[in-house]
């Protein structure tokens, strides 16, 4: 037995510096983001952003693979399927881990299949009025759809998604007469607005739409989350409006295949972190996109995503939303 032991020890000695060694040469090449969005997005420009910052800090940045569709489902996927090895990381959404679990049926990955690297963003979305209504306020908006309602039409960027499950949770919170037009993102979504084709927007505060509701080209509502919006400070929260508190905001975060070494997922946290924390990354990269900056260690983090699981799960309930796989 002592033979034994003092093998073991050996051999103990022997590999640890190895380890130590191999942790220090991480990242040694490009680590691969995957991005469950189209390419030339925010959410693309974010994640490029932070490899162009990661590659300053490491020598070695981001390449970012675009996985659109079926509600970023497609890249949760991929990130399932990658090597654990701290080589491929994504930045996925409120949508993929906390609301697709209660919109299909039969998902092909659960939260178990990623590992919860870090925060990063999160979102106050504002209900964006056109012009051509004329209502000043939410009381006045949900009186004159109920008399109107062939008038109104609120777009969506996508069915299932945060814009679809918080307007249908408005409308039953209110009564609103409000009908559902779904948009392949916010590109097209915001063209049909300012054609009047449709009267609602819930977008995040964009530079263009802070200046669209600023300069009066359209009208901000209300806030659809429990807390004002810093970059639209005047207008008020659904709280504020005496509703009942809807407890979900958009987020987006950094997660890793399931399996990852931990050293490589704490170092990725303490470099985005840090990235994050530069004040003129936030401001450019994140506050010019309409996101807050937000950032927790991976223990956190997985805290937090079962606590938003729950919240979720709440609001596609109340909206009454369910999807096929």
């Amino acid at each position: 037995m002592t033979v034994l032991r003092t093998a073991l020890a050996l051999v103990a000695s022997l590999l640890l510096p190895l380890m130590s060694a191999a942790a220090q040469d991480y990242p040694n090449r490009a680590i691969r983001v995957i991005v469950p969005y189209p390419a030339g997005g925010p959410v693309d420009t974010l994640a490029r952003a932070l490899g162009d910052s990661f590659g300053k800090r490491n020598g070695q940045g981001f390449v970012v693979e675009s996985r659109p569709g079926a509600n970023t489902s497609l890249g949760a996927m991929a990130c399932k399927a990658s090597d654990p090895d701290g080589y491929t990381i994504c930045l996925l959404a409120s949508t993929t881990l906390s609301i697709n679990p209660f919109l299909y049926s039969d998902l092909r990955y659960t939260s178990a299949d990623l590992a919860p690297i870090t925060n990063i963003g999160a979102s106050r979305a504002v209900l964006m009025l056109h012009n051509s209504v004329p209502a000043k306020n939410l009381a006045e908006l949900v009186e004159w759809s109920k008399k109107n309602p062939e008038k109104m039409n609120y777009g969506s960027f996508g069915v299932g998604g945060e814009t679809h499950l918080m307007m249908e949770w408005l409308k039953n919170k209110t009564g609103a007469q409000i009908t559902h037009v779904p948009f392949q993102g916010f590109a097209p979504a915001l063209v049909a607005f300012e054609r009047g084709d449709i009267q609602i927007m819930v977008p995040v505060s964009i530079p263009p739409i802070i200046d669209r509701i600023n300069n009066g080209q359209a009208k901000g509502i209300m806030i659809l989350s429990d807390g004002r919006n810093d970059n639209l400070p005047s207008i008020p929260s659904t709280v504020e409006l005496g509703l009942p508190p809807i407890g979900f905001q958009t987020w987006f975060g950094m997660f890793a295949p399931a399996g990852t070494p931990k050293d490589r997922i704490d170092k990725m946290n303490r470099e985005l972190r840090a990235i994050v924390a530069d004040r003129d990354f936030s401001q450019k990269f994140l506050v010019g996109a309409g996101l807050m900056p937000v950032t927790n260690s991976p223990e956190e983090f997985k805290a937090f995503l079962a606590e938003d699981y729950v919240k979720a799960g709440e609001l596609v309930k109340v909206s009454g939303v369910k999807l096929t796989p």
